[in-house]
């Protein structure tokens, strides 16, 4: 899966760059997906409907008008591992930007504040500058958006039709084997009853209880 973080310190604008590069990446034909990491507690409270049954130990689904949010508690986020944070949520995604992260092993924009020098950390492959103009080469500016998409739209790597994950991390397989798996399943549930409606050619998921 391909993963980028935005990073930077506290108001240098990663937020503002990560909207950009998401509507920039997604008109471009991308199917995107978007983390926010940040140090503050984000399930309901306790005295919410979800957020006591989050206190169970439950994951809890607010349905809501015009869209969902998924909430579970979890005392080990901290450390948990972001490609399968990704693959759990967006397993379709070409990529996923993430926000934040200047402590996470990823290849990272780095969000620059005025006047700031960079930290020497050896993942960042792009410096974002708002104050100044690009230089054609690791620096981007406000009038490089347009180049810097292109590099990150360049960096995702083609995928097959089929995309396995085991514990939600990603399991490479050339095309070949992927369209042998995937004519494999389609051929075997075209021979069983369906609900109506439900046609084989397709998206599907299948789920594998632990043995």
């Amino acid at each position: 899966m391909n993963i980028v973080a935005v990073s930077g310190y506290k108001d240098s604008g990663k937020s503002t760059l990560c909207g950009i590069m998401v509507s920039a990446l997604s008109k471009r034909g991308l199917s995107v997906g978007y983390i926010k990491r940040t140090e503050e507690f984000v399930a309901s409270r306790g005295d919410t409907d979800s957020g006591a049954i989050c206190a169970l130990g439950v994951p809890a689904l607010l349905w809501g008008k015009d869209s969902f949010r998924f909430e579970k508690i979890c005392s080990q986020s901290g450390n948990a591992d972001v490609y399968s944070i990704a693959g759990m949520y967006f397993p379709q995604a070409d990529i996923v930007i993430l926000e934040g992260g200047k402590d996470l092993l990823l290849p990272k924009i780095w969000v620059l504040r005025e006047n700031e020098q960079p930290p020497d950390d050896k993942g960042i492959f792009a410096l974002y500058d708002r104050y100044g103009n690009g230089d054609g080469g690791l620096r981007y500016g406000a009038d490089d958006l347009d180049r810097l998409v292109l590099d990150i739209a360049g960096r995702v790597k083609s995928r097959g039709s089929v995309r396995v994950y085991m514990d939600e991390k990603e399991i490479a397989m050339k095309n070949f084997v992927g369209d042998f798996i995937a004519g494999g399943v389609r051929g075997m549930l075209d021979s069983l009853k369906k609900p109506l409606n439900c046609d084989t050619s397709g998206n599907i998921r299948i789920y594998l209880d632990k043995k």
